[in-house]
Order: structure tokens, then C-alpha cells, then sequence
């Protein structure tokens, strides 16, 4: 067994830390997307319902009377386990869910889904899915959202701790492949922390860094950024992004930002960069993004369950990203690979 165990470690080990640290966010990041996949079953019998038939999404949003945003999720999840494909603008089963999810099938499993029914997750899913508001923080019982939890000092405190400890290794991965050029000046918008922002500095000392967080996770940023030592290089300033950004800086930094969000808010926020932006400025938005395609990577869909269950967002694709970029009046959008299957979105302002 301990042999076993060192092997196991060895290979991961010769994979590289990106990959474990993959790993690890991945148990953590996808916790909610097994309930998504049963509430599907158990209360939509989804399946059944794609056997009669290929369906556009607003089909199955109107006659499974859910909503957008919430649906957009599921099958994005549903497509990256391959158990719908997409066909032009129709969706459809495939052989595998055909055969085990579907009711009537000889081998069916629903019924075996269905045996989870109950599962309080699985019915604030099916909640989620009819009326679009999000259930409480880690399915806290009569508890509020994320953004309403947000407010009180004591949780955003924790929450932001939290984030800080991922940040510890992504902002590093951030870092090496954020290339500011000549860029002189970086505002982390909702920075949380600050680890974003501190890396940042860290690896280019020239670089006059700011986190710019709503109250009371400005205190808990400013807090973290004098444990981190870097009081001297990163500056918190107080102010909610809805309202517009600081003027003075020339790369906008989104980090996990903006998957917290809806498409009208993460809309906003990105025409608010670009009038606030400097001429010649860059926004850079870091975060876990779908594939164009939208099917995967299957880490990413499941993290999005997460973030469509406990807030007002979910995960955007590299191209649902760029074009909001462009709509904004950003040209030149790139997309890199980073780490962990996060992914960094650029454009310019000319």
C-alpha cells in the first residue's frame, strides 16, 4: 500500500506542480457538479426529454421552464462528460446517455439517480434552474448569496483569506506570463487579497500596483497585503467598480473577477475599464474559461456549477470574453494558457 501511495506521488510528482495544483483546485472546484448532473436526471429527466428529439437552447429553456443562465451551465457540463452533443444550433444525446440516463432504456440508471433526488443541493439546483437567483453560500440553510455575504466583515474576511491561498500559487503562474512591457502602472480590479497584485510587483518592481476593493474587503486587502510585506509597492483603494475605476493606471487586471458576475454586469465592468483606461492601456482578465467550443475543459465546466450555484455568474468562454472585450472598444484580444486550466485574456485600447 505504501508503495502503491509513492508511485502514485512520483507520477504526479514528475507531472509538475500545475498539474497537482490542478488536481487539488479540481476536488474542490467541482463539488457541486455531480448534484447538477442528478437534479438533470432526477427532476428534468433531461435525457428522456432529448430522446424525443434534438432541441435549440431556447427550446429547452421554454419547455423545461428554465432559465438562461443556469441552463447555459448545465450543458456545458453535460457536453464536457459527453452525454449531449451539439449539432449546429441543437442539442442532442449521445450513445452513452442514450443508453444509461435516458427512461425506458433497458440499462437505464435514472432510476438510480433518481434515488438522490432529495439531496438538498439537488433541489437549490432545480430552484436555480426555474428562477435563475442563486441559493446561499455552500448551501447554507435560509442563508444569502455570495455578493449579499460579501457585506459582512467577519465572512468577507474568511472568504478572502481563502482566495488568498489560491492566489499564492496562481498569482506566481500570473506573473510569468503578464508581460507589461511598457506599461508602468496595474489596478487589480476586486482585487480580494491583493496576492494577484503583490506577484505582480514582485516580479516586476516598476510596476506601481494597486488593489481597488469595495468595503470591507478593502480593510481585509490591505490587511493581507502588509502580512505579505508589500505595503510599499501595492496600495488599496476603496470604491466599488460598478461605479466606475480610477483613473491613472494602464493595465486593468481581472482576476477571478469577473465569473462572479452576469453578462449585463461583466458587460459593464468591461466598458467601465475602457473609459477609465489610459490611451495605449491593456485589460488583462484572468480566470478559469471555457474552450469556444464551450464542451470544455471538463475542470472548468464543473467549476462553473459552483459559481452558478452560489452567485449571479458562472464560467465565460475565451470567445464570450472576447467579444464582450470588443464590444467595450478593446481590439487586439489574445489568449494565453496559464496554469490549472486558467486562462489569460488580453486587449488593447488604442
Amino acid at each position: 500500500m505504501i508503495r502503491e501511495v509513492k508511485m502514485k506521488f512520483s507520477k504526479y510528482h514528475a507531472l509538475g506542480n500545475d498539474y497537482i495544483v490542478g488536481r487539488l483546485l479540481g476536488y474542490r472546484d467541482s463539488i457541486y457538479a455531480a448534484d447538477l448532473l442528478v437534479c438533470a436526471v432526477a427532476h428534468l429527466d433531461f435525457f428522456t426529454f432529448l430522446k424525443k428529439g434534438q432541441k435549440t437552447f431556447d427550446e429547452i429553456c421554454e419547455k423545461l421552464n428554465i432559465r438562461p443562465r443556469p441552463a447555459d451551465v448545465l450543458l456545458s457540463l453535460l457536453r464536457s462528460l459527453d452525454l449531449i452533443r451539439k449539432h449546429g444550433d441543437r442539442y442532442g444525446l449521445t450513445g452513452l446517455s442514450g443508453k444509461f440516463l435516458a427512461r425506458g432504456a433497458p440499462e437505464s440508471l435514472a432510476p438510480y439517480y433518481a434515488s438522490l433526488k432529495e439531496r438538498p443541493q439537488c433541489r437549490e439546483f432545480f430552484e436555480i434552474l426555474r428562477t435563475g437567483r442563486p441559493a446561499g453560500w455552500s448551501s447554507r440553510k435560509g442563508g444569502d448569496d455570495w455578493a449579499t455575504r460579501m457585506q459582512d466583515p467577519a465572512f468577507a474576511g474568511s472568504f478572502t483569506l481563502a482566495m488568498d491561498s489560491r492566489g499564492a500559487f496562481l498569482g506566481r503562474r500570473l506573473a510569468q506570463k503578464l508581460k507589461p512591457g511598457r506599461h508602468a502602472s496595474l489596478l487589480d480590479v476586486a482585487g480580494g487579497s491583493g496576492a494577484y497584485a503583490c506577484a505582480v510587483a514582485r516580479r516586476y518592481p516598476r510596476i506601481a500596483a494597486a488593489v481597488f476593493e469595495k468595503p470591507p474587503v478593502d480593510r481585509a486587502a490591505a490587511r493581507s497585503i502588509e502580512s505579505k510585506g508589500m505595503t510599499s509597492m501595492v496600495r488599496v483603494i476603496a470604491g466599488d467598480m460598478f461605479e466606475g475605476l480610477p483613473k491613472g493606471f494602464d493595465v486593468h487586471l481581472f482576476a477571478n473577477t469577473l465569473h462572479d458576475w452576469d453578462r449585463d454586469a461583466v458587460e459593464k465592468l468591461a466598458g467601465n475599464s475602457f473609459r477609465s483606461m489610459e490611451p495605449g492601456g491593456t485589460i488583462a482578465v484572468f480566470d478559469a474559461h471555457l474552450n469556444e467550443r464551450k464542451d470544455g475543459p471538463r475542470s472548468v465546466a464543473e467549476y462553473s456549477c459552483l459559481l452558478m450555484h452560489s452567485t449571479e455568474g458562472r464560467c465565460y468562454s475565451t470567445r464570450e470574453i472576447g467579444d464582450m472585450l470588443k464590444s467595450a472598444g478593446f481590439t487586439r484580444i489574445k489568449t494565453a494558457d496559464v496554469a490549472a486550466d486558467r486562462t489569460l485574456i488580453t486587449g488593447r485600447k488604442f
